[in-house]
């Protein structure tokens, strides 16, 4: 994992940054926007099929050109997931624009340019385009790029996902790495849909695992959710929720046994003084006495014990 920051006089700080950004990526010319003072952080890792990374910066434009072109080894789908901001994004005679929770395409083969104004921050995810092509099958349609994927759409999803994911890698590398094993068939299956395409094969799989999954992150904390809750909000048989997770152990219940573990360590760091109890509560387990076993199977530890670790690590 790379971090990067830069702080400093505009000129210092942009010839810094666009060599930081042209590192990260793929060679890009960058113009500052208003203002005296300029900032700019990458956060990147790597995951099986793609890189994942976190930015936010001052206002700007980025620009991708024929020379920048001419000067790259390779050919990537970029995707960007705005959190923070707003944004144009042209390319191909189209212009997306792009608010918090919205995902955009755009390919480094072709010239694009960002227009960003004033703070922003992303999810940019970068994968070959060759490995993204192994999963879209041959005589796939034309990319979607420059079209704005909302959050309410069902490609929103897999936005939501890589949002997730980043967040995930930098307080839990190892999960992350676990859930990223999905990362290339879920793109695959949003640029589908952005296409006017239905999902089809691994991708369509991906996608409905990363629904249900969706869905659960948002109703863990629910003491009374069951597997049959899950199957009707999904629309999904039991069975085919079977399927979809036959390759975890313990399968579906042990999914949502680890979110609601997730939830709680959320909880215990954040609120130290909060009794075990409510926590349990609050995390969706039926009993302290399920909460204490579920966190111990899943920490190695009491909730007790990883408390005071959290409250020692804070303190350093």
């Amino acid at each position: 994992m790379e971090i990067a920051q830069t702080r400093a006089g505009v000129r210092e700080s942009f010839a810094e940054w666009e060599s930081l950004l042209s590192e990260s990526y793929v060679p890009l010319m960058v113009e500052p926007g208003d203002g005296g003072t300029f900032h700019g952080r990458i956060e990147r890792s790597s995951q099986p099929g793609f890189d994942l990374s976190t930015v936010s910066a001052g206002g700007q434009r980025i620009r991708r050109t024929r020379r920048g072109i001419a000067n790259t080894e390779g050919e990537f789908l970029l995707v960007s997931i705005l959190t923070e901001g707003s944004g144009l994004l042209h390319q191909d005679d189209r212009v997306a624009l792009v608010r918090p929770g919205d995902m955009v395409f755009y390919d480094t083969s072709r010239p694009y340019h960002w227009d960003l104004d004033g703070e922003w921050s992303q999810v940019v995810v970068q994968t070959p385009l060759e490995v993204l092509r192994q999963h879209l099958g041959p005589g796939g349609s034309p990319l979607p790029t420059a079209v704005t994927v909302t959050a309410d759409s069902a490609g929103g999803v897999v936005a939501g996902f890589f949002r997730d994911l980043a967040r995930i890698q930098q307080s839990a590398p190892g999960h992350a790495a676990v859930l990223a094993d999905n990362g290339v068939k879920l793109l695959a299956s949003a640029v589908r849909l952005a296409s006017g395409e239905i999902p089809s094969g691994q991708p369509a799989q991906a996608l409905s695992r990363e629904q249900v999954l969706s869905f659960m992150r948002t109703r863990c904390a629910d003491p009374s959710l069951t597997i049959d809750d899950i199957a009707r909000a999904c629309l999904v048989s039991r069975r085919t929720l079977y399927r979809l997770f036959g390759d975890v152990e313990d399968g579906l219940s042990a999914v949502l046994r680890r979110m609601r573990v997730e939830c709680a360590r959320t909880l215990l760091t954040r609120d130290p003084g909060r009794a075990t109890a409510t926590v349990a509560l609050a995390s969706g387990f039926a009993s302290e006495r399920h909460f204490f076993r579920a966190f111990r199977l899943e920490t190695g530890m009491t909730p007790g014990e990883f408390r005071m670790l959290a409250s020692s690590a804070m303190s350093i």
